[in-house]
């Protein structure tokens, strides 16, 4: 790095530490722990995917997670059998399951995000209304940038007006 960090540089380091904390199973097991939600660590990934995006591809999820199909058609197994999800055949292939949230998955998936906006909040307490929303926008922004994905993720109005 040079002796003046570039905006790129600095943005890069704290994207780099926020996945590395955001992404561990320590964090999902900690969160998941508060919630009252009896999952796996490794599991919350794919529960937090199906509950921003809605039912997917066992394979589109795979590949959202940059794991193997098998371990993806592993973890599916281990999430339906605690009743988290459930698996339907793809009515466009025959070939392709669909693999959505059940209601317990959905009521986990709500607990999660409840523990990230307390996080979250926590992290923005010293903020101004205006400074998050000019963050939550320009993250927002980078984000669809970065990776294609202009999708929003499903409001959550309540928790937003704390």
């Amino acid at each position: 790095m040079t002796d003046s960090p570039t905006p790129e540089t600095v943005l890069l380091s704290s994207l780099t530490r926020l996945m590395a904390q955001w992404s561990s199973t320590a964090v999902h097991a900690e969160f998941a722990r508060v919630a009252e939600v009896d999952i796996d660590a490794g599991d919350v990934q794919p529960v937090y995917l199906l509950g921003l995006d809605g039912p997917k591809r066992a394979s589109d999820l795979a590949v959202m997670l940059r794991i193997s199909r098998p371990t993806m058609t592993k973890q599916i197994a281990r999430l339906e059998a605690a009743g988290f999800v459930a698996r339907a055949d793809d009515p466009r292939d025959g070939r392709a399951v669909i693999v959505s949230l059940t209601d317990r998955g959905s009521r986990a998936f709500e607990a999660l995000v409840q523990q990230g906006l307390v996080a979250v909040h926590g992290a923005l307490g010293a903020w101004t209304h205006v400074e998050r929303a000019q963050f939550a926008d320009m993250m927002h922004r980078f984000t669809a940038d970065l990776t294609g994905s202009t999708a929003h993720p499903k409001e959550h109005r309540s928790e937003e007006k704390s």
